[in-house]
């Protein structure tokens, strides 16, 4: 039963004597109109945090909300398990009020493409670090908005679970999600040591995409899940050009990805290339044995792969590899 005008002015001072910065309405059908009569309330102007779980209210109660002079100071705002449309995001979007939202949660409501796009494109929610949008009926249009957009800068969390995404969408928002991981990686300087973090293909080419790895001169990706696709477009980037040593075991590396390796002008200063582990066979072993770009290699691991007695003949004969300094089959 919906709480008369009276009833919830009362639960809300009720709630706010016990904590003055947090208002949380869990299952209290509110409506409309009671969204308009909180927001109405001065009570609020002290609250960082609202809650709304359940109420019933839907975009004429959002629009009160989102133009409430007492609500400057809201800094997370969950509006979850409502009726909001796309007409309501589109009012917190434009909201004079919400520039301090740091939190926003608009769990389980009817938000699609237009009121997605309306939230990536808002100059209001410039400081947002958390955007929750799961179970709402975003496609793969709107998810490449938002995780793209240039005004969300501050976005760190993105949750779009149970939307309407297709394989367009599921990619660009896995890589939204690699994007920021690697921002962590860079700051906490984590990003040359990877090993055994399993990023798969994916997000070794989100990781190739990124400013941070430039000038990178150690870079150990063993046991990461990496296929040749990988393998083929690290040994084509020219952000690697400062790269010394390479740790790539572990991973599903065939012939397809050594030969990449052998062939490539941009790892002409690896020292050390660790190919233990993997699945390169005689053809992969040839093309390392008669590489024309690889010659300062002083390592070469290849340990555990496929290669039989002319692969590992060839390579014992390479004069290209005359700088090596290890075994190529020892482990160490």
């Amino acid at each position: 039963m919906p709480l008369s005008p009276d009833q919830l002015e009362s639960y809300i001072k009720k709630k706010l004597r016990r904590n003055n910065q947090s208002l949380k309405l869990n299952e209290k059908l509110i409506g409309d109109e009671g969204a308009k009569r909180l927001a109405a309330l001065p009570l609020l102007k002290s609250i960082t945090t609202l809650k709304i779980y359940k109420g019933g209210v839907g975009d004429a109660g959002v629009r009160a909300i989102a133009q409430s002079e007492n609500l400057r100071g809201l800094k997370e705002l969950y509006i979850e398990n409502n009726q909001v449309t796309d007409r309501g995001a589109r009012y917190l979007a434009e909201s004079k009020i919400l520039t301090q939202l740091e939190v926003l949660n608009l769990y389980h409501n009817r938000i699609g493409d237009e009121g997605a796009k309306a939230l990536a494109e808002s100059d209001t929610l410039k400081n947002i670090l958390e955007l929750n949008l799961n179970y709402n009926f975003i496609g793969d249009e709107g998810v490449q908005v938002l995780t793209h957009s240039k005004k969300l800068h501050r976005l760190s969390r993105l949750q779009l679970a149970y939307n309407k995404l297709g394989k367009a969408g599921n990619l660009a928002w896995q890589k939204f999600r690699f994007r920021h991981k690697i921002q962590l990686w860079s700051q906490t300087g984590a990003l040359d040591d990877l090993g055994n973090s399993y990023i798969g293909d994916l997000g070794l080419l989100t990781l190739l995409e990124s400013p941070y790895i430039d000038g990178i001169q150690e870079w150990d990706l063993s046991h990461n899940n990496l296929s040749d696709e990988a393998i083929i477009a690290l040994a084509q980037s020219p952000k690697l050009k400062n790269l010394t040593s390479l740790k790539l075991a572990g991973n599903h590396i065939t012939d397809r990805g050594a030969v990449a390796l052998a062939q490539s002008e941009m790892l002409r200063g690896l020292k050390n290339l660790d190919l233990n582990y993997n699945a390169i066979g005689n053809d992969g072993a040839l093309a390392l044995a008669e590489t024309q770009t690889l010659t300062q290699l002083e390592s070469l691991r290849l340990g555990q792969n496929r290669i039989g007695s002319e692969g590992a003949q060839a390579l014992s004969e390479s004069a290209a590899l005359k700088n090596l300094i290890y075994p190529i089959f020892g482990f160490y």
